[in-house]
């Protein structure tokens, strides 16, 4: 889990801020509330074909992050 790493931030692109989660420095995800609901991007790797993680791993650092975003 310590390769994680949420950030808050408010883009110019978007109207409110965003959680962007990285994975050893390269961003993996954002979550963004759009028009009330929360919705999830996934970024491809820079390196590789695809991600891999141990699922409960991804699902508490979602859960983090949806927290973290949604506690501003």
């Amino acid at each position: 889990m310590a390769q994680f790493r949420i950030t808050i931030a408010s883009l110019p692109d978007r109207e409110r801020p965003v959680a962007e989660i990285l994975y050893e420095g390269v961003q993996w995800a954002e979550i963004s509330q759009e028009m009330g609901e929360l919705i999830i991007q996934f970024y491809a790797h820079p390196k590789q074909k695809y991600w891999e993680f141990p699922v409960d791993d991804v699902l508490k650092t979602l859960e983090q992050a949806k927290n973290k975003l949604l506690g501003l």
